[in-house]
């Protein structure tokens, strides 16, 4: 099946005059041009990458109203556990109340704004370590020291300012604004979509996070689409088929695509089947249950047959039951972005998350990363990893490091004087409708 046509209404969505924000942002300028769906692509503009003018925007705009995974619940597993999130120069406190209820606040204490906890910890309570204002796990105003000469507020309309919080599984996320759709309902349809793989069922077995040479978004934007294994990735296109993948779009910015693996390129149409399956165990022989290098035996087999009979051996010999998968689910790579910047890698025996978050300007940002999975012995029930923290240009694994390389040289080739925009075909849908939700935010719609 080709990729679905990039989604859009007939013409440009560009308004011929020029409008100006309460900012003084020409929005126009930073506008995504929709493709007409008859051969004319879309269009998208390289400031919203590199500006400081557009990441202003989003810091004003979208990071305080949108739903946003700040954490894990084993980051909070336990009463008096607190973990501080940041977004950009905004800090936010998860902690875990003595009633085992999770909690979101703003990291600032209501005196004079001293932050409060820095990192991870825990706690009986959350002490102000400027004036050693007392606050409880549930965000009250406990103690003032010399109370009295503050006059007549009342400690009830002090407590910590509140940040609206939901869970997904092991995800903690929150959001700043009051207003607008909870949890469930943002994320829709996504939970649906992903119930038969049962991601509650899966172990954090490593995670880490590491300074990025690129805008947020192009980080988002390389893990939402295929089409770069062509290039970038010359070792996962003998056995995976960007071409075949297919895509769902969904409002709210969310989406999907499905990756077949199995399968190679069909630019190389006479691989045969044993070099799909050793590319398959070269790159995936954890999830094959095999060594690495091992040969693949295939005894007149497909290699896709041959590696989807064996995750199903390797399931029952670890007495998890996998018979209510199709040979799809199985095998093939269920990838999803939850708008704004979190990137589901969903397999049959395991899955990841990544979140690309904005770092100090535009040109930089954070990319974290989770890998949680099920079968083996890396699933066991031991505790949780803590975050390894590489510093930029660490060598973390192959395939890794080919897309934040890649990232780095998207980024660094923005700015060159001889391209003003990005042109996305088919292969790009995802992006389109990414960027045209973030418009919508953004107001420049």
């Amino acid at each position: 099946m080709a990729p679905i046509p990039v989604p859009g209404p007939v013409g440009w969505c560009a308004a011929p005059g020029s409008r100006r924000s309460a900012m003084s942002i020409d929005l126009d300028h930073y506008q995504i041009r929709l493709g007409n769906g008859d051969g004319v692509p879309a269009r998208l503009p390289k400031g919203r990458y590199l500006e400081e003018e557009y990441a202003g925007l989003e810091r004003q705009r979208l990071w305080p109203s949108t739903w946003q995974m700040a954490c894990l619940t084993s980051d909070v597993a336990e009463p008096g556990d607190w973990f501080e999130y940041r977004m950009g120069d905004q800090s936010y406190l998860v902690v875990r109340g003595h009633d085992g209820e999770l909690r979101a606040f703003h990291n600032a204490c209501r005196h004079r704004g001293f932050q409060l906890c820095e990192g991870k910890g825990n706690a009986d309570e959350l002490r102000c370590g400027f004036h050693d204002w007392c606050y409880g796990l549930d965000g009250s105003l406990k103690e003032v020291v010399y109370r009295k000469h503050f006059g007549v507020v009342a400690n009830e309309n002090l407590s910590l300012s509140p940040v609206r919080l939901g869970t997904w599984h092991q995800m903690v996320f929150i959001n700043p604004s009051p207003d607008g759709p909870g949890l469930d309902e943002f994320l829709d349809p996504v939970p649906d979509t992903l119930a038969p793989f049962n991601l509650g069922e899966r172990n954090l077995t490593a995670c880490w996070t590491i300074p990025l040479g690129g805008n947020w978004k192009t980080t988002v934007d390389a893990f939402n689409e295929a089409y770069h294994l062509e290039g970038l990735h010359p070792g996962l296109r003998g056995f995976m088929d960007a071409l075949n993948t297919t895509y769902e779009l969904w409002d709210r910015g969310h989406s999907m695509m499905k990756i077949p693996l199995g399968i190679g390129s069909p630019r190389f149409p006479d691989a045969d089947q044993n070099e799909v399956a050793r590319a398959f165990v070269d790159n995936y022989s954890t999830m094959l249950g095999l060594q690495p290098g091992a040969e693949a035996d295939l005894a007149g087999q497909t290699a896709r047959d041959w590696a989807v009979g064996l995750v199903r051996d390797r399931a029952a010999a670890e007495d998890v039951d996998f018979s209510h998968y199709s040979d799809e689910q199985i095998l093939d790579d269920y990838h999803y972005l939850v708008f704004p910047n979190v990137v589901l890698n969903v397999h049959s025996d395991m899955f990841t998350i990544f979140r690309a978050r904005p770092g100090d300007h535009a040109g930089h940002s954070h990319f974290d990363f989770w890998l949680f999975h099920r079968l083996g012995d890396r699933a066991g029930s031991g505790p949780p990893p803590e975050m390894i923290h590489f510093p930029e240009g660490t060598v973390i694994a192959e395939v890794v490091n080919q897309d934040l390389d890649g990232i780095g040289r998207v980024q660094a080739g923005m700015a060159s004087n001889g391209i003003e925009e990005l042109i996305l075909g088919d292969f790009d849908c995802r992006l389109v409708n990414m960027h045209a939700e973030l418009d919508r935010v953004l107001a420049l719609d």
